[in-house]
């Protein structure tokens, strides 16, 4: 029995420096434009921000936040439009060249607003997001970053009805390692 224990503790300790090598952060900001297809409406004032966590060489950890906005005049009124993501999920990457390509898959909450002659509405639903995107290395830290998702927004009871919508992004990333 005592065997079984220093193989396993032996295991784990090569192991340790191994992981440890390989989990790298990044953190990453930047401009992000929405268009809402169902609606056929664009946000174009937006932004976006979070992190990632590398788990393995080519999968990691992603939480991302971002929000859009827009303002109208309607009848001498502004109607204003903003909507929020906190999503997160999983990323998988691959390098080919000095430009880095991942495709992801999160899932979270995207809450909708708009605010009009004084009365607002708000929506917060479950949302699907999958993306893809490039990174390409500006410096050993720094890559400048374009990304493309869409959001699949779920159906809520009294609320608002199932759509999608667009996001394109371009982002700053910086990996701590």
């Amino acid at each position: 029995m005592s065997w079984v224990a220093a193989l396993v503790a032996l295991l784990l300790w090569s192991a340790a420096p191994a992981a440890a090598q390989s989990r790298g952060v990044e953190v990453f900001g930047g401009y992000a434009v929405v268009h809402d297809a169902k609606n056929d409406i664009t946000l174009p004032a937006g932004w976006l921000a979070g992190g990632a966590l590398q788990i393995t060489r080519w999968l990691s950890a992603v939480a991302d936040v971002s929000g859009g906005y827009r303002t109208d005049d309607l009848f001498g009124a502004e109607l204003d439009m903003r909507v929020h993501g906190v999503v997160a999920g999983g990323r998988a990457s691959a390098r080919l060249g000095r430009v880095t390509e991942f495709v992801q898959l999160l899932g979270g909450v995207v809450r909708g607003s708009g605010v009009a002659f004084g009365f607002t509405d708000t929506t917060n639903a479950f949302a699907l997001q999958p993306g893809v995107g490039i990174d390409y290395p500006l410096s050993s830290r720094i890559a400048a970053r374009g990304q493309l998702d869409a959001r699949f927004i779920r159906n809520q009871p009294a609320g608002n009805e199932a759509g999608y919508e667009y996001r394109f992004s371009v982002a700053l990333v910086y990996r701590v390692r």
